[in-house]
């Protein structure tokens, strides 16, 4: 009785080919069945994928968030823009500028459609006549609401480069 050992698959009659995945055939007239083992994550591994992703999260987390604010403020650039366009507006109409914001809105014809709001949802400081010889002050409180902090935005300087931070 000869013995075959063959491993990898079995071995078709005579042909000398092995059929993957099937019995291993130990010796003649024994079948030996391993069963195939699957690799799987270690939980080092997936640890560490989770602590990766986490980091990457925190890092898109700052900069939606820093990209939010910056919208706010060219919000509110563009709102103070627009102010300026009525305020003029009603300046060549009247020969005089408004006392209130509101009035652009509550004037015949209106210059503006409601009373805006700066990126923050809080109504613009106006003031007449301004400071420093201006015609006008138009100022928006910025991100803390606060008037005459660092992070207002007047009319008059919002297109000057802001140092940059950190």
């Amino acid at each position: 009785m000869n013995s075959v050992a063959i491993v990898g698959g079995a071995e078709t009659k005579g042909t000398g080919v092995s059929i993957p995945g099937t019995a291993h055939v130990a010796a003649a007239g024994t079948v030996a069945r391993h069963p195939r083992t699957r690799r799987a994550f270690s939980l080092l591994e997936i640890t560490l994928v989770v602590a990766i992703i986490g980091v990457l999260m925190a890092v898109a987390a700052v900069s939606v968030m820093g990209g939010a604010e910056r919208a706010k403020s060219r919000a509110t650039k563009a709102s103070m823009a627009t102010i300026t366009t009525a305020l003029k507006s009603y300046h060549l109409d009247n020969s005089k500028y408004p006392e209130t914001i509101s009035m652009l809105v509550t004037a015949k014809p209106p210059f503006l459609e409601k009373t805006p709001q700066d990126g923050w949802a809080n109504e613009f400081w106006y003031k007449v006549p301004g400071t420093n010889g201006r015609p006008y002050d138009l100022i928006s409180a910025g991100p803390d609401g606060e008037l005459r902090t660092e992070d207002d935005i007047n009319v008059w300087t919002m297109d000057e480069k802001q140092p940059s931070g950190g």
